[in-house]
């Protein structure tokens, strides 16, 4: 052949070439492109949606990192996909570090005390109480400006009533902040936790998905704690989660509100406390208890009742028929409360008891008529 020099072919193969000459002509003889050139035969599409999951969850991730991951959880075998197969494959998809567009995740930090507050749940040890293990969560409010705890508390869930429990004492104590920044769990998308931020006129932000560092000064707080305090305390003395919270109370305010901050170089408590005059807060224990009440909305049946959580209320009988916007205090369910659109309590309602309702004389019945 020329150039190529004395080669010899198969029967078989001169066969095809003819039969590709007369049938597309001299252009049918070029070599064929494989219809998958540019993908990659090695990784399975399954591999492929896991690489991509991987490097979109976090741009900055190196090729050589989810490699090893792969091979850890057995995606991939060691001798049959290399590290190249893995660079290429993310440099051709365009889901390199270099192709993607790396938000910009520059530091932060609000003017003022109050004008945000970060909020996040943290693990807490475990107990022994009365011969049982209990697991303990911490829920925690953080001013973004002066780094103060607003509140801070151990509970053994870590659920909606938990939370607002802890956030309606931060209130209580520090104020409104104008901005509520949480990360997407669960509990912190919950209805009434936007509910009560309305009434309050608190922004509730959430950070974008994946993205620990943008809530960087909240977990910042559980580490110290941990350093400075948990890794060194004997957690066999503890008896109950009342006695974990007095002395995590001691620990915030006694050392860590009183030391200077590296970011602010000054100490929580001084930046907190210069600009109270600017803050707003809720000085009425009525007003602050109606707010951070559970609200919801029930049909009044046929026997001027309701039910909450399980439990029937009796309701005045002028409300049989309608829709009524109650609210109520889960860990305290001895009584409800019926409030107006406009935010304004109309009447308090309580659990039905048969048994005084059995005593009540009705009216006489004239059944000849």
């Amino acid at each position: 052949m020329p150039s190529l020099g004395k080669r010899e072919f198969s029967p078989n193969t001169i066969k095809t070439w003819l039969y590709c000459y007369r049938k597309y002509g001299f252009e049918g003889l070029y070599p064929k492109s494989r219809c998958d050139k540019g993908a990659s035969r090695v990784l399975t599409d399954d591999v492929k949606t896991y690489i991509k999951n991987l490097k979109l969850d976090n741009p900055r991730r190196s090729a050589k990192s989810i490699y090893h991951e792969l091979l850890a959880k057995k995606f991939i075998e060691l001798d049959k996909v290399s590290l190249s197969t893995i660079q290429r494959y993310l440099r051709k998809s365009k889901i390199s570090t270099s192709a993607l567009n790396i938000k910009d995740r520059r530091a932060f930090e609000m003017e003022h005390p109050n004008d945000c507050w970060q909020s996040d749940i943290s693990m807490g040890p475990y107990l022994i109480i009365n011969d049982k293990k209990i697991k303990t969560y911490l829920i925690a409010f953080l001013d973004d400006s002066s780094r103060l705890i607003t509140h801070a508390e151990f509970y053994d869930t870590d659920n909606v009533i938990s939370l607002i429990d802890a956030f309606k004492k931060a209130v209580s104590k520090r104020g409104v902040p104008k901005k509520l920044f949480v990360d997407n769990g669960k509990v912190f998308q919950s209805e009434q936790l936007h509910l009560i931020c309305a009434s309050l006129g608190t922004s509730l932000c959430y950070a974008e998905p994946y993205s620990p560092e943008s809530k960087g000064k909240i977990e910042r707080f559980f580490r110290t704690l941990k350093d400075q305090w948990m890794y060194g305390f004997d957690w066999q003395k503890i008896s109950s989660i009342d006695e974990l919270n007095d002395n995590l109370n001691k620990y915030i305010e006694g050392i860590y509100h009183q030391t200077v901050h590296s970011s602010t170089n000054m100490k929580p408590i001084e930046k907190f406390i210069k600009y109270t005059d600017t803050m707003k807060f809720i000085n009425s224990k009525e007003e602050l208890d109606n707010i951070f009440l559970y609200r919801v909305k029930r049909h009044v049946i046929k026997d001027a009742t309701i039910s909450i959580e399980k439990i029937k209320f009796e309701v005045p009988m002028q409300y049989i028929g309608d829709y009524v916007n109650i609210r109520y205090y889960p860990k305290s369910l001895d009584k409800a409360y019926i409030f107006s659109e406009d935010g304004k309590l109309l009447q308090t309602i309580h659990p039905v008891n048969k048994i005084d309702n059995s005593k009540i004389r009705r009216k006489e019945i004239d059944f000849s008529l």
